[in-house]
Formats: structure tokens, sequence, C-alpha cells
């Protein structure tokens, strides 16, 4: 009797972990990729040096070199990163979220309610369920330029503050300074230090060049919108 208990617990350990590799690449298989690779140039996927077709996962590193370009296509929309930008995907309610943590990265989806960009600062995505193509600037993490090329942007901050950019405008966010004491306090819904916007018309070359380049790197098709349809 005390023989076939050693041998009972074996069987059944090895059901057990017969069950367990079974499940592996069903596991494996559950986590699908949020985005494909398009483009690459001096770019690296997670450490590798990215290649068109590779698929992109929750949470891998997207990093473009000086000089480096990279486009994604995520589900209907699609994502480009300029030189010397760093960004993840991640996903975030039904929606896919592309968040840019330092450099240059456009957008442009025919579906909003599917894509947002999340920044230092805070999170842009469309006013309305209309297509938009856009582009955000990360200097810092307190510091950013955001253009609508098409559509109208909404840009909410982590203070729960709101702006709206519509088509051919610029805004420059920067972090405000702390209040002090003796100061107005912040509008209502606002704490800490706050954001302030201020609209650019002394950037106009260099937005039109960025826009030029966004084109280059992003050819019409019958999935996608071209630059500057209505």
């Amino acid at each position: 009797m005390r023989s076939n208990v050693p041998a009972g617990a074996r069987s059944c350990l090895a059901v057990v972990l017969s069950i367990a590799l079974l499940n592996l690449p069903a596991m494996a298989a559950s986590e699908k990729p949020l985005a494909v690779v398009l483009t690459a140039q001096h770019a690296k996927l997670d450490n590798a040096d990215a290649a068109i077709g590779a698929d992109v996962f929750s949470g891998d590193a997207l990093v473009t070199e000086a000089g480096g370009s990279m486009r994604l296509t995520v589900g209907p929309s699609q994502v480009y990163l300029l030189s010397a930008s760093s960004a993840t995907l991640q996903p975030h309610d039904s929606r896919v979220q592309a968040q840019i943590h330092i450099g240059t990265m456009g957008f442009s989806t025919p579906s909003p309610a599917e894509l947002e960009i999340e920044t230092p600062l805070g999170v842009i995505r469309g006013a309305d369920a209309k297509a938009i193509f856009g582009q955000v600037d990360v200097v810092s993490a307190k510091k950013m330029r955001v253009t609508a090329y098409q559509g109208t942007l909404l840009v909410t901050d982590a203070f729960g503050g709101e702006k709206t950019i519509a088509a051919g405008e610029t805004y420059e966010a920067s972090l405000a300074p702390e209040a002090k004491a003796d100061d107005n306090p912040p509008p209502k819904g606002v704490t800490g230090a706050g954001i302030n916007w201020k609209h650019v018309v002394d950037v106009a070359v260099p937005l039109i060049a960025a826009g030029v380049l966004a084109c280059a790197l992003w050819p019409e098709s019958e999935y996608q919108m071209g630059c500057w349809n209505n």
C-alpha cells in the first residue's frame, strides 16, 4: 500500500505537468500583437534591429536613433516615430495607447476611438469621431508641442484640464511653476503646477517641413487617408 502512494503522486504530477505544457502555446497565443512594423531605419524594437513585418507587443520598447525613423500600423491606424524618439504601446480599455516618452510621434486614424497618445503632460485623442492626423513633439517631461494637420485634437492634461487644437493649429504646452501660498488658487479641477498653453506661430517653417516628412513616410492607400485629404 505504501509503495503505491509515491507512484500515484508521480502519476498526478505527470498529468499536471502535461496539462501545463499543453497550455503554454495557448497562453502565448492569447497575447496578440498591437502593431506591425511597416518601415524602419536606424530603429530598435526591444533592443533588436526593427524589421519590416515584425509584430509589436504591449510594452515593447520602440526606439529610433539619430536620423532614424519607424512607422507602424496599429489596426486601422498608423503611428510613426522620427529621429531620436522613444515610445511603447499599451492596450487601454477598448483602444491602443501609444506612449511617447521623448522625441516626435505622428499619428493618423480614421477611428479616433481606437487610438490615443499618452505624453508626460497629458493624453491626446480625437475630439470627435472624425479622422485625425497629428503630431506631438515631446521635448522633455515638462514641455511638448502638439500639431493638428487634419481633424480636431483634444488634449487632456494630468490635472483634468482640456485643450482643443483645430486643424492647422500648433500649441506648445509647458508645466507651469508650482503656485506660491499667496498666489491665486488654480482653476477648479486643476491642482499643482498646471499647464501653460501657447499658440505657436514662430515655428511655421519647421512644422511644414515636419509635415512634408510625415507625408513622405505616410503614403495613401485604400485603408489609410492621405495627408492632405479633407
